[in-house]
């Protein structure tokens, strides 16, 4: 069986410059924050083609566009370059930001979903 990078890892190495970012939600995690998590995608033997939600937290409605923003431009400008000495082959939006209700009243969030796409080890 094919050995693929993993998404999360990447992400996390890709968008920290921009904010803290983690793999799931953590109880009074300081804000601002990212969380990343793989939501589907298939690979091919070949190619793994990860589909990922990329949920931005922050103090307000404002701050989590501009985070919104950061990250997009930043994944979507992460095709063909080495993130940790891994190559993205390719990455795009498949949905763009939205915003959606947190669970805390203090916390505005955006999220969006991309698809990027990686070659077997």
């Amino acid at each position: 069986m094919a050995a693929y990078p993993n998404v999360h890892e990447v992400l996390i190495t890709l968008l920290s410059p921009v904010a803290p970012t983690v793999k799931s939600r953590r109880q009074g995690q300081p804000l601002p924050y990212n969380v990343v998590r793989r939501i589907g995608g298939a690979e091919d033997g070949i190619t793994d083609r990860p589909i990922v939600r990329v949920d931005n937290y922050a103090s307000s409605d404002e701050q989590a566009e501009h985070l919104k923003e950061a990250c997009r431009q930043r994944i979507t400008e992460s095709g063909c370059t080495l993130v940790n000495g891994v190559l993205v082959d390719t990455a795009h939006e498949l949905a763009a930001g939205q915003d959606v209700p947190a669970v805390d009243p203090n916390d505005h969030r955006k999220t969006a979903v991309y698809q990027l796409s990686f070659r077997a080890w």
